[in-house]
């Protein structure tokens, strides 16, 4: 009996043994999943290189697993507005890019990257409470979806803190001073930008600069300091308006070719969330941080006069957004659907942050005021 036992304990021994390297074998030779990632931002800006950290962080966490780099620069495989339709399409099986870029798809985009006011007061942190707490990501891939993108499934990789009014050859002081220039304006504020009586002209990123300096355009607004700073702005127009407020909120997102996504496995899956959730904190706080120590250099060494923009334009700036979103919710029923959960969100936790939140400007003139 004792020799029958260690023979089979032997037997068990040299079995774990195999299956163990077999298993070790296996998951050696287990091929990484690449994927053609390009974006719709400029290679260089902030916009490009916080998608760049986004996949470079997605195949570090997967060790190797899953690799959606090296990010691809603007017409690598397709122009930079057709990110979205190659997603889709399953041309690229994933892309880097901003809802604003698809307005001409569907209206609605713009609640999900750049409603003037927020909308209805939100800043950053209130919009993204609202797409991950208050049904916004649903709505968000309910959009897609209504709109023929039934293959996208997207994420958030970074918010949208307040752009500045824009870049101009001279100061604005009133809302008049806004008609008749021409204008580089993104997204569904081109339509409250042209309430103001500019001519809009809608590009991507990468076209603003040749535009500007064959003076095609007169102004641009683009993103925050630092990706100004980056695209060469401060090189040829030398009056920066700020505050803006019609783009005070959205993001920036990662989107994923819906049957590459469900191939993927569950852990692989979480690692995508995980990192995009992680990604858009560290990339807001990288964001305000950039964009201070660029507005500092921009004043310094560029010689740029920063104007402060005069409440009566921002006033203006509701009034004109309120109209346009009017229209868009009479003319859309997924913009009205979309923006009544927003009002609805923003009803509470906006005046709630009012009443528990001092003024910022209160402590901030106490100890800065200049």
């Amino acid at each position: 009996m004792k020799r029958s036992s260690m023979w089979m304990i032997g037997v068990v021994i040299i079995t774990t043994l195999v299956f163990a390297a077999y298993t070790i074998d296996a998951a050696a030779q287990e091929k990484p999943i690449k994927w053609r990632t390009q974006s719709t931002f400029g290679v260089g800006s902030w916009d490009f290189i916080h998608g760049e950290r986004v996949v470079k962080r997605i195949e570090a966490i997967s060790q190797g697993r899953l690799q959606l780099g090296p990010l691809l620069a603007p017409g690598t495989i397709v122009p930079a507005y057709e990110v979205l339709d190659a997603v889709n399409r399953g041309i690229l099986e994933a892309g880097q890019g901003w809802s604003g870029y698809w307005v001409g798809k569907n209206s609605a985009f713009t609640l999900f990257s750049s409603a003037t006011g927020g909308p209805f007061g939100m800043d950053a942190w209130d919009w993204a409470a609202w797409l991950l707490f208050g049904g916004g990501y649903d709505l968000w891939k309910e959009l897609f979806e209504s709109t023929g993108y039934t293959n996208v499934v997207p994420f958030m990789i970074k918010g949208e803190l307040p752009e500045p009014l824009g870049w101009f050859p001279k100061p604005i002081t009133s809302f008049e001073d806004l008609k008749g220039l021409k204008m580089r304006v993104a997204g569904m504020a081109a339509d409250v930008f042209k309430e103001a009586g500019v001519a809009v002209v809608n590009v991507s990123g990468g076209e603003i600069l040749p535009l500007l300096e064959r003076k095609t355009i007169d102004a641009t607004e683009y993103s925050d300091p630092h990706s100004d700073l980056l695209l060469g702005l401060p090189d040829i127009l030398k009056f920066y308006e700020m505050p803006g407020i019609h783009q005070p909120s959205g993001c920036t997102e990662l989107l994923i070719n819906k049957k590459k996504w469900e191939q993927l496995s569950q852990d692989l899956k979480d690692i995508v969330e995980v990192v995009c959730n992680e990604m858009t904190l560290k990339n807001n706080f990288e964001e305000w941080i950039y964009g201070q120590e660029a507005l500092e250099k921009i004043e310094k060494e560029y010689g740029v006069q920063v104007v402060r923009t005069p409440d009566e334009v921002l006033i203006k700036f509701l009034e004109a957004w309120d109209k346009v979103a009017a229209r868009e919710c009479e003319a859309n029923p997924m913009f009205k659907k979309i923006y009544e959960s927003q009002k609805a969100w923003a009803s509470k936790y906006v005046p709630y942050r009012t009443r528990i939140y001092p003024p910022y400007s209160l402590i901030a003139d106490y100890y800065w005021k200049k």
